[in-house]
């Protein structure tokens, strides 16, 4: 168990120095005399106090306060208070200590048996441990923080509480002055009692008493080096207690306002000390210990905690006293928590004052009976009410459990006799709102106006039970009262209580209160009537009055008379004068004169109280004080340096000295009796110097200057009291010259460093660095040194940079690579020099960075690709950067058998184009002076444009045989395939010309780029035309459809060539037809003359011969044609067939050309198409002759012209002499 908190010292703690070890033998002794004194029973909550477990195990027989039972584990704590001022003045020790406070904490370690006065016993094994702890202690004149530990294991009895043994552990250090830890000494104390000794005598009754005779044997150990291990000791002691009252202690802990008052005595008679047992803890409430040499102890109970109790175990006799050597009946009753019997458990009885003991085994019922012989064993603490007690223990040894109660022996027992006991009488006074139980200690006392509380205990000694009866109490003023006494069982308790003012005007003297049980005789069974009547006695008197004689002001280390004899006691006898002296700040001394004349002097000036308490014998205390106010004489101290030195270098140490100093009325130890402040100049940067010791409080004071000038230090000492006196010096300090420059280069807030001797940096070109320049020099020259830079002293020595400062920064680069040397000086303002300092840097030149391109999208033929290249290069390279463009690989134009660095452009932009589809490839490229270089290729897809069809026909209705001119200038394309454009014409897209299965693929004229079409209809209807127009690209052409309408020529053979010919002379029309008609008739003459006959004629004639075609062949012979329409003048896609429209199906009436010239028909595609995939392949066209002038015949393909169109030429031939049944174009 670990002490929780240290103890600590109250009041002032001034002191200095180590001569206190008289003062801590004292404190180590005293130590362990009352350990010894401090064990006590088991402390419990006051939440458990409602504990069945807790009640049981601190059972009253028939009333009374037994014996408690504890447990392993039981723990409570005590606040402790030391008053050791007394103590240190007896032993003649100076000191500031008061009182010193800590907790001390116990706790039930273990149950075992031992070997008591030649009888096995069980025993507790208690264990206590605590810290005191007083610093800045005054110990004679030496000041100290002093630690004590504590730890105490003590062995006590279960069957009646006796302390057997007890063994003290206590560690002993100093620190003195806060630095110097003095390990004072380390012991073990051990006492051993025989027989072991009672401070309590269970059962506990109001008005008993007791005595102890025993052995005390001390033992001795340990070491140290400031005192000698007192030798072992055997001694006879004796000790006597009474109960003296029974109330509330007021103690911290709430629970225990049922107490009993136990006053101990020594051998003299003389109290030394009390304990307030509280039963419903089962322990000590407040014990408070008195030792002869002036220790003052006080423990008062604070917190408790108990462990569980899971097994009760209760003892229970039918008769609390009985005769000696006499069989007695007893039951052992064991429960569990909630009250409910054990059966079947087994239980050793153990009557251990004559060494008996059995096992039992509980019924069902949880009871074990026995009877027992009571025996004649003498109790080592008689008393005057009954020849012994001994303690029956109940244990259970598997849980270490135990449940205890005691047997009362006596050969002088009565069957019934009520008395009241006046020596069990409890006085609480009351005076002036203070409630106080007056004790053998305190003295029962009184005076006018107080308030008297008697508690009277009245007792049944007797075996048997008594009747209710009445108890008659007349005051000292003669006023009788009665109070109904209840029904008292064997060795039972009542109590009554009586208040009683006392009078303004009672006189001084002893009164009596007086006490009669059965005051009318009634009880005749009553035994012993003649104990019936007693009285108790208390002195009422005066309170004393104190008187100072009045002190004029005085002067330190004179002696003060301080006179308090016209103090007096008007009840009689000689006062006692307790004079509290404040000796100086915040400290105290008590001084005890039974003469009542101190003599005292102070040392220090200042205004001190003293305090008067007189003590009459009544122990009423009287108290009064005075203020002295005391004059001081101021110290004195003469400045000087160490050697007498006068001047010194600046940055030199020098040592002030002012240790000629003192004060007369200082008490301190000589040289140490003033207090030093030195007051050193503050620099010229703010600085404030200080004492390189770095204590600022020394005879001495060693210090740098810093700065030119003179330097004055000043020293101020201060006495005890408060005064002080100053001294100062005037040092001249002189100037050096700067020291120890240095360069360093800084990349940022990042320093260059390299492990080279001398260092060399590695930079990159134009990298700007800061350059830092840094000297030592003296304070005061630091802010005007002058600093010159070379950055570049062998390549460029013009260079100069100069600045003013504590240090120097300049920010450079070089544009060039290569070594380069950098030389700086500082100059103080005096001109002294720090010398050259040098540097040395290796610039390395930054290659360029272009920054590469991002995909780019396909971009058209012959369309502008404008690109701007990014690059970046150090400032210095920017201006003479080589900035080009490599658009064609294949020429080396620079001739360096490098192909891909050419500066086909300069620049960062560049704006180029393509004339032709593919993947091309641009390389951009920087080159700076050093030659190093960066690229960036960029590649370029370059798609072919689909051109755009258009056509503008001069009239969109034409006749039979009328030339149809429809023009192309208006298709467009990119300008490198505009002239080799070719423009394919179908002349129905309706109908398939070739046969091939496809009415859109039909060629059946081809024009070039700027060519118009020219072509007339031998028939007249609505032509759905469509131009198809081709680049190098041949799947992904263009078309444009148009619908021309053609009417019949209604003008005949004249009318039709004056309508048809376009312009051309009618001769040469009329020419024409006439030569077509000789031919005609030239065919006829030559078929006849080869022998046909007539019939033969005709079916050889290109009129019969089935094999010559005058019709398209029937289209069944080459598949399925789809005869479709498209709309006038609208581009079609290739491959897509037009669509009917309403216009084709119901062909609007025929109306005369407009002379106006109609809008050209332009390709509406989008510009989409350029990325259209490809068409198609266009179907092969099959082989045949050349197609005529007015393209394929009207409902052909190109597969039937290819089978049958040089035969239809023939026969359009032979039939030409005939104009009349022919449509034809020309």
């Amino acid at each position: 168990m670990k002490a929780k908190h240290p103890a600590h010292y109250m009041g002032s703690l001034i002191g200095r120095g180590f001569r206190c070890a008289p003062c801590i033998i004292i404190l180590i002794f005293l130590m362990s005399n009352f350990s010894s004194l401090i064990h006590s029973q088991i402390d419990e909550k006051s939440e458990l106090e409602n504990s069945n477990s807790l009640w049981l195990a601190s059972k009253g027989s028939s009333g009374d306060i037994d014996v408690p039972s504890w447990r392993v584990g039981d723990q409570w704590t005590y606040s402790g208070v030391m008053n050791v001022q007394g103590l240190l003045q007896s032993s003649g020790v100076s000191s500031n200590i008061q009182t010193i406070t800590g907790d001390l904490y116990m706790e039930v370690d273990d149950i075992i048996t031992m070997n008591v006065e030649n009888q096995t016993s069980l025993v507790y094994r208690l264990e206590s441990e605590a810290e005191f702890e007083a610093n800045n202690v005054n110990l004679d004149s030496y000041s100290g923080d002093l630690t004590v530990d504590y730890k105490e294991t003590d062995y006590i009895r279960v069957s009646d509480g006796a302390l057997i043994q007890m063994t003290l552990e206590i560690d002993v250090s100093f620190l003195a002055f806060g630095f110097i830890n003095v390990d004072v000494g380390e012991m073990i104390i051990t006492n051993e009692y025989s027989p072991p000794k009672e401070l309590y005598d269970f059962p506990i009754r109001v008005g008993e008493t007791w005595s102890n005779q025993y052995t005390n044997s001390v033992t001795w150990s340990g070491q140290s080096n400031y005192f000698s291990i007192p030798p072992d000791t055997v001694d006879q002691a004796s000790s006597s207690h009474a109960v003296v009252s029974q109330g509330n202690p007021s103690v911290q802990y709430s629970g225990c306002a049922n107490s009993y008052n136990v006053t101990s005595y020594d051998s003299n008679g003389t109290p030394d000390g009390f304990q307030w047992f509280c039963p419903a803890v089962n322990n000590d409430a407040w014990r408070h210990i008195e030792v002869a040499l002036g220790l003052e102890i006080d423990f008062k109970l604070i917190s408790v905690q108990p462990v569980s109790r899971s097994t009760n175990i209760d003892v229970e006799f039918d008769y609390p006293a009985w005769p000696l050597d006499t069989n007695l009946s007893a039951w052992v009753n064991v429960s569990d928590s909630s009250g409910s019997p054990i059966g079947g458990q087994v239980v050793e009885f153990r009557y251990e004052c004559v060494g008996y003991s059995t096992s039992l085994t509980t019924a069902s019922n949880g009871s074990a009976y026995i009877v027992f012989d009571t025996n004649h064993s003498p109790d080592p603490s008689p008393g005057p009410d009954d020849f012994s007690s001994h303690g029956v223990i109940a244990w259970i040894s598997a849980g270490k459990k135990v449940g205890v109660d005691t047997i009362t022996l006596d050969d002088d027992l009565t069957t019934i006799d009520y008395l009241p006991k006046s020596s069990g009488v409890s006085v609480e006074r009351v005076r002036d709102g203070n409630s106080v139980f007056l004790n053998p200690i305190i003295g029962y006392n009184a005076i006018p106006d107080d308030t008297l509380i008697f508690t009277i205990p009245v007792q049944n000694v007797g075996i048997l039970g008594g009747p209710q009866t009445e108890l008659e109490v007349t005051s000292p003023d003669g006023v009788t009262s009665r109070a109904n006494i209840p029904p008292l069982g064997a060795l039972e308790s009542a109590q009554v209580q009586l208040t009683w003012n006392v009078p303004p005007n009672q006189a001084i003297g002893d009164i009596e209160v007086q006490f009669e049980v059965d005051p009318d005789g009634l009880m005749t069974e009553d035994g012993n009537q003649s104990n019936d009547a007693t009285n108790f006695s208390i002195f009422i008197g005066r309170l004393p009055v104190a008187n100072l004689v009045e002190i004029q002001p005085t002067k330190t280390l004179t002696q003060v008379m301080i006179d308090a004899r016209n103090s007096n006691d008007p009840d009689g006898g000689s006062p006692h004068c307790t004079f509290v002296v404040e000796i100086n700040v915040a400290t105290n001394q008590t001084f005890e004169e039974e003469d009542c004349l101190f003599e005292y002097n102070w040392s220090d000036d200042g205004t001190y109280r003293v305090w008067l308490t007189i003590t009459d014998d009544e122990n009423d205390q009287d108290s009064i004080h005075m203020d002295i106010e005391i004059l001081n004489r101021p110290p004195w101290v003469n400045l000087t340096t160490q050697n007498s030195i006068l001047s010194i270098p600046v940055e030199s140490s020098i040592t002030f000295m002012a240790t000629d100093s003192g004060d007369l009325d200082s008490l301190l130890p000589e040289g140490s009796n003033v207090d030093y402040l030195w007051q050193l100049p503050t620099a010229s940067d703010g600085t404030q110097y200080v004492c390189e010791s770095g204590i600022l409080v020394a005879p001495s004071c060693k210090v740098t200057p810093m700065e030119e000038g003179i330097f004055t230090p000043e020293v101020i000492v201060e006495d005890d009291d408060g005064a002080f006196t100053s001294s100062e010096f005037n040092l001249v300090v002189t100037n050096i010259a700067p020291t120890n420059a240095e360069i360093t280069m800084w990349n940022g807030s990042e320093q260059i460093t390299d492990d080279r001797n001398p260092p060399i940096w590695d930079i990159l070109e134009d990298q700007v660095v800061t350059l830092k320049g840094t000297a030592h020099d003296s304070l005061n020259d630091r802010s005007t040194l002058t600093w010159g830079w070379q950055p570049d002293v062998d390549v460029d020595p013009n260079w100069y940079v100069e600045n003013v400062g504590e240090s120097s920064e300049i920010d450079v680069s070089w544009n060039t690579s290569g070594s380069h040397v950098i030389a700086m000086e500082a100059i103080d303002d005096d001109g002294e020099s720090s010398g050259i300092a040098n540097g040395w840097v290796r610039v390395s030149n930054v290659a360029p960075t272009v920054e590469q391109f991002q995909p780019l999208l396909p971009v058209g033929e012959d369309r502008e690709l404008t690109l701007t290249g990014v690059f970046s290069d150090t400032p210095s390279d920017l201006e003479t950067l080589e900035v080009c463009w490599d658009v064609d690989f294949v020429v080396d134009l620079d001739e360096n058998g490098d192909t891909m660095d050419d500066c086909d452009f300069v620049g960062p932009d560049i704006t180029y184009h393509w004339p032709t589809a593919g993947l091309m490839q641009i390389r951009f490229h920087v080159t700076d002076d050093d030659g190093d270089s960066a690229e960036a290729i960029v590649n370029v897809t370059v798609v072919n444009l689909k051109p755009k069809a258009a056509a503008s026909p001069e009239k969109l209705t034409v006749r039979v045989g009328e030339e149809l001119v429809i023009w192309t200038n208006e298709t467009t394309d990119s300008s490198s395939d505009i002239p080799n454009l070719i423009f394919n014409w179908d002349f129905d897209s309706s109908a398939d010309f070739d046969d091939d299965g496809d009415p859109l693929n039909d060629i059946q004229a081809v024009t070039q780029y700027g060519e118009p079409l020219r072509h007339t209809f031998a028939k007249e209807g609505t032509k759905n035309i469509r131009l198809t127009v081709f680049d190098e690209n041949d799947t992904n052409p263009s078309t444009v459809d148009i619908i021309i309408t053609v009417i019949p020529d209604d003008s005949g053979v004249l009318g039709w060539v004056d309508s048809n010919t376009a312009g051309v002379s009618n001769i040469v029309v009329i020419l024409g037809l006439v030569l077509v008609a000789l031919l005609i008739v030239l065919g006829f003459s030559m078929l006849r003359n080869k022998g046909g006959g007539p019939e033969d004629w005709m079916i050889s004639s290109g009129l019969y011969n089935e094999s010559s075609p005058t019709a398209a062949p029937p289209t069944y012979a080459f598949g399925e044609t789809a005869a479709t329409t498209a709309p006038a003048v609208v581009e079609t896609p290739a491959g897509v067939p037009p669509q009917e429209t309403a216009q084709l199906q119901t062909p609007e009436p025929v109306q005369q050309p407009v002379a106006s010239t109609p809008a050209p028909l332009l390709d509406t595609s989008s510009l989409d198409d350029i990325f259209a995939a490809p068409a198609a392949p266009a179907p092969v066209v099959s082989s045949g002759p050349p197609l005529p002038v007015g393209g394929l015949p009207d409902g052909w393909t190109m597969e039937q012209w290819g089978h049958y169109g040089e035969q239809w030429l023939k026969d359009q031939a032979a039939q030409s002499s005939d104009t009349g049944g022919f449509d034809f174009d020309l």
